[in-house]
């Protein structure tokens, strides 16, 4: 396998390659984010990406390499589609800033979060200034010969930022309420997590320059892959550890988050254990006890058996979305596939 004169010895080596050029550009753009006045700001968004060494991880750049993939699985080389992934790793975080700033989780990836090292005020300039990376990315890193693809670009990015915001809104909304229907919890985490997914497939089409019949498969691969994530997310959510998530244990359930697992509880298990649950969850802080009393009631439901079967329809779909992209599946379709496969393997 070789690209520009370079021989790739494997798919992982290939995968390497990708990312270390996706940190690079990001490294890129975070060092040039401050002035010497305003240092500060160049220290958070680093840390913020993981491009210090402070402990934690960089995170999975699952987005980012969703559009590299494409974009090679398109028939394409990663490098057209850089601008794309660098793009959508920013939207991805610097949402990740806002959404600890709102959710008060002291920990990101293992590391303690911006706000919580700098406080609330400065981690909003960090975030902000994250979003504003967010045009530079493009503008400075896709190639002249594609300026074509400048406006289709900007306007996914534009529409799944809002999309974003449309669902924290939502989220936020749910916390107060203890009625919100299964239904409205899929189109709060269609907006704020599976859009971006769909958009980082979309734009590696657009990067390889297909038409819209692809890019409409490339996108529904996406939004089902980006469904299916969530509901394992918010799995891990209840029944993981800090280890897994990054974050603090039951984190969803202090803030009072309506997500798939306590929602399937609110509505499904033994009526004595919906009313307490009801109560625990409108109370503004959990106690230990009163936090494992949460867990064990949403275990008792069938709600861990329901959030698997509904995350795996998604996975199923969104594998044969993925199938139906190329005539001709080379190397990239397979890595997409194998994203697939590992969070199918979650579910066993």
């Amino acid at each position: 396998m070789i690209v520009k004169g370079r021989t790739f010895a494997s798919r992982t080596d290939r995968l390497d390659a990708m990312n270390a050029a996706l940190d690079r550009e990001l490294g890129r753009l975070a060092q040039r984010v401050g002035s010497s006045q305003s240092a500060l700001l160049t220290e958070m968004v680093q840390h913020h990406l993981g491009l210090r060494k402070a402990g934690g991880s960089r995170g999975k750049r699952l987005r980012a390499n969703i559009a590299l993939l494409s974009c090679e699985a398109f028939g394409r080389r990663y490098a057209d589609a850089i601008w794309a992934a660098v793009a959508v790793e920013l939207v991805h975080n610097f949402s990740l800033v806002f959404d600890d700033v709102q959710d008060h989780d002291e920990l990101r990836r293992g590391r303690a979060s911006v706000w919580k090292l700098w406080g609330v005020n400065q981690a909003i300039n960090a975030g902000a200034a994250l979003e504003a990376l967010v045009t530079r990315a493009v503008i400075d890193l896709l190639p002249p010969r594609h300026v074509d693809r400048l406006r289709p670009a900007l306007s996914l990015l534009s529409e799944s930022m809002l999309a974003l915001c449309r669902g924290q809104v939502l989220d936020l909304q749910f916390e107060q309420r203890v009625d919100v229907s299964v239904d409205e919890y899929l189109e709060m985490i269609g907006l704020k997590t599976a859009a971006l997914f769909e958009c980082a497939a979309r734009l590696g089409g657009v990067a390889a320059g297909v038409g819209e019949a692809s890019l409409e498969k490339a996108g529904k691969f996406g939004y089902h892959l980006g469904i299916a994530f969530q509901v394992i997310d918010d799995i891990v959510g209840v029944w993981g550890s800090t280890t897994q998530t990054g974050k603090p244990v039951g984190s969803d359930l202090k803030n009072g988050k309506k997500t798939l697992p306590t929602l399937i509880a609110l509505k499904g298990g033994a009526a004595g254990n919906r009313r307490v649950l009801r109560s625990l969850l409108t109370r503004a802080r959990f106690t230990a006890a009163e936090m494992e009393t949460a867990r064990a009631i949403i275990g008792q439901s069938n709600a861990e058996v329901v959030c698997r079967r509904q995350a795996a329809e998604h996975l199923a779909e969104a594998r044969l979305q993925l199938f139906g992209m190329t005539e001709r599946p080379n190397w990239a379709v397979r890595a997409l596939a194998e994203m697939v496969t590992t969070l199918e393997s979650s579910l066993v």
